[in-house]
């Protein structure tokens, strides 16, 4: 898209704002008038420049922006809150808010987006103290995002609305990354300052007023530093505007900003009111292992520099935040009375956003709902770059897959110069170790590689494509064009006359701590746009934004929600050219990101029956800890400790299956005779009968032959949900409670012949495709066995019908079948016929899943809660790669 359009298109979205959306006709006329005044003011760009295809591009994009749609998210917020902002509204000046909006819009951000977010940053403000209030004060409290889903945005949208209102200190609290830090300086500079600190200049929102200036003691090149900071203050009058530090979450950094707050600032800042946004907020909770970002020593910093100001207010962001909801007080008393409440929880407010429904992140990716088809299969590395290698490994060369990776970054790059991408940013991620030495040789091995490619190009791609292809470079890019882009709207020969214009610009660069690189992508050094490829490990995490990410190759083995989550780059916004994009990664990762997906979905799902209950955020915390994805998070973040983690987890409402199993011959055939032997002693209390489509059912059987089943199973130990001693512990209590009896479902097949024998019966064994088979693991794709619908075992034709009734939707989640009233527990029994996407291989695996009734997302405490305990030293040495490590910067 050429300059000229970009900027008829941002001047006519400035001039909409917050209005309704035109009829096609009255935006079409806004257009052609729009590009009459452009022509007047320029004297450069006339409105017959513009084509008529150049206008309706322009009209396309601009309805596009008004079609997006984001609502207000959930809130949680403390008995005590008093609202303050609606009585001050009419005094205070939002100088900094209103330009920060008109530069988003200008920025292309969809109009109902900015006013979403004026909502929202102005209910965030208001769970604030007021500024002016007298006294001492402190306030807490944390907004869940999304990853790459806009937090930055939304914060700095916070900080301009606090600086309005009269918090007179700010400081952005930005990871534990020297490249993150300076990314987010350079986004204050822009959107809330108007100043470059690097260059001295007026940016970004500066353009709607230049009236007034934060004063700014970080520049995006250097982090806090006294003797700047000395320098500066030197120069400071009356201090009518706020102060803004952007510093990094670093002990050293955060103890020299509290000596000199503390002894050497001349104008008494700390007496000001004082506003402190932490992003990355759960990588400042306890337990993390490194010793320099150790969170214990870091909260330590943060609470010492809170204690400083008497009036203050707290806001941590975080994508991946249910470490700092449940995992810092080990036990309930301890959350509500203790130390560690009082100083990290959010108790006065949590704030859980939803992301623009343009928004492309994992449940679009990796869940049974998933529209993108982006996601590839790793499984050719292990020759050449295996998953778990030690410091001094040497690749020799690339695998095939990360070629065929390079490949479609460059077939992407090309398709969106296509389309009139040109002056954009193309970016593809390389995350394969987690060491520097091996990611060093890794980014040579890659600029040869593309090296070669760019020659080839060069040589042959104006040639006739019947020439051109006779090189066995281009031959692989079109085989691979044919394989992934055929439905991308161009055909070879067009492709092809831009692949040198594409390639180019091509450059390979090094986020570590043992490079000299750096992840820049200003217009002030890049006006025309930047196309990289980034190799890293930790350095391409937590925060930091690829921007025009096309293509990631992902060869990591961590399967801990928020280190994965937080290594998903590949999330945000990719309007127009989402269908390009490739994700490469083996399928044990795929198949995580899946049950994760669904996990986090399910949570946040709970989170707005748990809104419409008014629970307080200490109530809210309680809650969410007895959810499953708890375990997972709290093994990660008491990983290093060496010691075993309780965690109270609870079962009404939840489905709860043996989807990782051993892969051992014997194990699995002693396994087939455990299950077999619940039929068998089922079938001895009760008559079998069909249940339709579904396969064999016998109702109302003992639970003991259950609670036998499930003691004598050979559980995996990453199957946390199916350890047996929670299991029976929760099936006594229903005994006990509730006199309970088990409906047993054997699950047959209804699309092939039932040719496999359990105990006399005759079934089909359902068919899967796995993520993992070897004679050792056997691992179901998404952490799933059951199908949809497998749960309405049991139940009466009346019952689906009123479940069908009174769900608002053809595709009912089987939870809704868990919630029906008087159901009995169900005990799901699976032989699957298992095998790989590439692999004619097949066995047959005993599976089993228990269905337990209830209603999972209830606002209202579980009745029950069972312990289960995670061996964290197990759990190190078979799964996390640590993600922070001293070769991995």
């Amino acid at each position: 898209m050429k300059p000229e359009l970009n900027k008829l298109i941002d001047s006519v979205a400035v001039i909409l704002e917050d209005r309704q959306p035109p009829t096609e006709e009255a935006l079409l006329n806004i257009v052609k008038a729009q590009s009459a005044v452009l022509s007047l003011t320029s004297g450069a760009v006339g409105a017959t420049d513009f084509s008529d295809e150049d206008i309706e591009e322009a009209v396309r994009v601009l309805e596009a922006r008004f079609l997006i749609r984001m609502d207000l998210g959930s809130l949680f917020e403390a008995d005590d809150f008093q609202p303050w902002l609606a009585g001050r509204q009419g005094e205070i000046n939002w100088f900094y808010w209103e330009r920060y909006r008109k530069h988003l819009l200008k920025k292309g951000f969809p109009a109902h987006v900015v006013s979403t977010l004026d909502r929202l940053t102005d209910k965030i403000v208001d769970h604030l103290e007021d500024p002016h209030k007298a006294g001492k004060w402190a306030r807490k409290g944390l907004v869940v995002g999304h990853v790459q889903s806009g937090k930055t945005a939304n914060y700095t949208g916070l900080v301009c609305k606090a600086a309005d209102a009269g918090y007179r200190v700010i400081i952005v609290l930005a990871g534990t990354l020297n490249s993150l830090r300076n990314q987010t300086q350079e986004r204050i500079d822009s959107d809330f300052i108007g100043w470059c600190t690097r260059e001295k200049k007026h940016i970004g929102a500066a353009t709607f007023g230049t009236d007034r200036r934060p004063v700014c003691f970080t520049t995006s090149v250097e982090d806090f530093k006294k003797q700047t900071a000395n320098a500066i203050a030197m120069g400071l009058e009356a201090l009518n505007e706020p102060v803004v530090l952007v510093i990094k979450k670093n002990k050293s950094t955060l103890e020299n900003l509290h000596e000199w707050l503390s002894s050497n600032n001349q104008h008494k800042l700390q007496n000001f009111p004082m506003l402190l946004v932490d992003d990355e907020a759960d990588h400042a909770s306890i337990n993390t292992n490194k010793e320099d970002n150790d969170p214990t020593t870091i909260n330590l910093a943060i609470r010492n520099l809170l204690s400083l100001f008497t009036r203050s207010s707290f806001v941590g962001y975080t994508a991946t935040p249910f470490a700092n909801i449940f995992v810092d007080p080990e036990t309930e008393d301890e959350m509500e009375n203790g130390e560690l409440y009082r100083d990290l929880f959010p108790r006065d407010f949590i704030l859980s956003l939803d992301p623009p429904d343009n928004y492309v992140g994992p449940h679009r990716l990796f869940t049974d709902e998933a529209d993108l088809d982006c996601v590839r299969d790793i499984k050719d590395n292990e020759d050449f770059l295996p998953l778990k290698h030690k410091i001094d490994f040497v690749p020799k060369r690339l695998p095939e897959s990360l070629r065929k990776a390079i490949s479609c970054f460059l077939l992407g790059s090309t398709i969106r110069l296509l389309r009139g991408h040109t002056g954009k940013c193309h970016s593809m991620m390389v995350n394969a170790s987690r060491f520097t030495n091996v990611q060093n040789i890794l980014a040579g091995l890659i600029l040869e590689h593309v090296k070669q490619l760019k020659q080839s190009i060069a040589n042959y791609g104006a040639l006739p494509p019947e020439t051109a292809l006779q090189n066995k470079a281009l031959s692989k890019l079109h085989e691979v064009f044919l394989e992934e882009f055929t439905g991308a709207g161009f055909k070879w020969p067009e492709v092809q006359r831009r692949l040198r214009e594409a390639a180019a610009p091509i450059e390979i660069i090094i986020v570590n701590s043992s490079s000299q690189d750096t992840l820049d992508y200003s217009l002030r050094n890049y006006p025309n746009g930047r196309s990289v490829i980034a190799v890293g490990g930790l350095g391409l995490s937590r925060g930091l934004t690829l921007e025009g990410l096309i293509t990631s190759y992902f060869l990591r083995n961590s399967i801990m929600y928020d280190t994965l989550m937080q290594m998903g780059r590949w999330f945000g916004y990719r309007d127009d050219y989402s269908d390009v994009c490739r994700i490469f990664m083996s399928p044990a990762a795929s198949s995580w990101y899946a049950h994760i997906a669904d996990a986090t979905e399910e949570l946040r799902r709970d989170f707005k029956s748990m809104e419409r209950a008014r629970l307080t955020p200490k109530e809210f915390g309680l809650r969410v800890r007895s959810h499953p994805t708890s375990l997972i998070v709290t093994a990660r973040n008491k990983m290093r400790t060496g010691r075993k983690v309780p965690m109270q987890i609870a079962l009404e409402g939840r489905l709860a299956e043996t989807s990782v199993l051993f892969g051992d011959a014997e194990i699995l055939k002693r396994n087939k005779k455990v299950l077999e032997s619940v039929c068998s002693q089922s079938e001895a209390e009760v008559p079998v009968r069909n249940e339709p489509s579904l396969g064999y059912l016998w109702k109302s059987v003992s639970p003991s032959i259950i609670m036998t089943a499930v003691q004598t199973f050979e559980n995996h130990p990453e199957c946390l949900l199916t350890y047996a001693e929670p299991l029976v512990q929760y099936i006594e209590w229903l005994v006990l409670s509730c006199d309970a009896r088990f409906d047993v479902l054997l699950r047959s097949s209804s699309d092939h012949l039932a040719d496999y024998d359990v105990g006399g019966l005759k079934i089909a064994p359902i068919r899967r495709t796995v993520a993992w088979l070897d004679d050792f693991r056997i691992e179901f794709s998404k952490r799933r066995v059951a199908s949809k619908g497998d749960e309405r075992a049991g139940l009466t034709g009346e019952q689906i019908k009123q479940v069908k009734d009174n769900y608002p939707g053809d595709n009912i989640p089987d939870k809704e079948y868990r919630k029906v009233t008087g159901r009995n527990p169900l005990f799901m029994i699976f032989f699957a016929e298992v095998c790989t996407k590439d692999s004619s291989k097949t066995k047959i695996v005993p599976a089993y899943g228990l269905s337990f009734p209830g209603d999972a997302g209830s606002a209202k405490r579980p009745a029950k809660l069972v312990e289960y305990v995670v061996n964290t030293k197990w759990w190190e040495q078979n799964f996390d790669m640590p993600e922070e490590d001293p070769e991995e910067q």
